[in-house]
């Protein structure tokens, strides 16, 4: 029979969140003074919560690192630069793996409300980190659909993230 301090019967972990803006344009390419056609453009951005706390804008959240996150603990750079250089203004975040939860150590505050108390330390639960998953999948199979109608390509392994996320799930079976 093991103890457990009061704190620990209040704990409750963090919850992360997810959110897609699409749009959807047209707009002239290779204009000259004779020719020019409508071309498609999708924009779209992620903004991801924490505790329904949006992240800084300007850090990128890098699904791919996001995902391998799941497979194994270890430090992933998980945001990046607008600009797309990691060097330029990204950080690490150690993923640590726990039986049931998995645990963000962030080398700074990743938020841009600087009145928001952060700890830098955010304990998911596996299941709500599983219920994130399968909701970053569902909306990126959701743009795919937009930029497949468009005939535009996008380059996310929607089918690699599927995979990463139910062989989470298994693990946390096993645990």
């Amino acid at each position: 029979m093991g103890f457990h301090s009061k704190k620990d019967r209040e704990f409750k972990p963090d919850t992360l969140s997810i959110e897609m803006r699409i749009e959807t344009r047209k707009t002239y390419k290779n204009i000259t003074r004779v020719k020019g056609r409508m071309v498609p453009i999708v924009d779209w951005r992620l903004l991801i919560y924490i505790n329904e706390n949006k992240l800084d804008e300007d850090e990128v959240f890098v699904v791919e690192e996001f995902f391998e996150s799941l497979l194994s603990p270890g430090i992933y750079p998980l945001f990046t630069c607008t600009c797309g250089i990691f060097g330029c203004g990204g950080y690490y975040v150690e993923v640590v793996h726990d039986a049931d939860r998995i645990i963000w150590l962030t080398e700074q505050s990743p938020f841009n409300n600087q009145t928001i108390k952060s700890s830098n330390k955010f304990i998911f639960s596996r299941d709500q980190i599983f219920e994130f998953s399968r909701e970053l999948i569902q909306k990126f199979e959701h743009l795919k659909s937009i930029m497949d109608a468009n005939e535009l390509e996008l380059n996310f392994d929607i089918e690699r993230y599927s995979r990463i996320a139910t062989e989470h799930w298994r693990k946390k079976d096993k645990l």
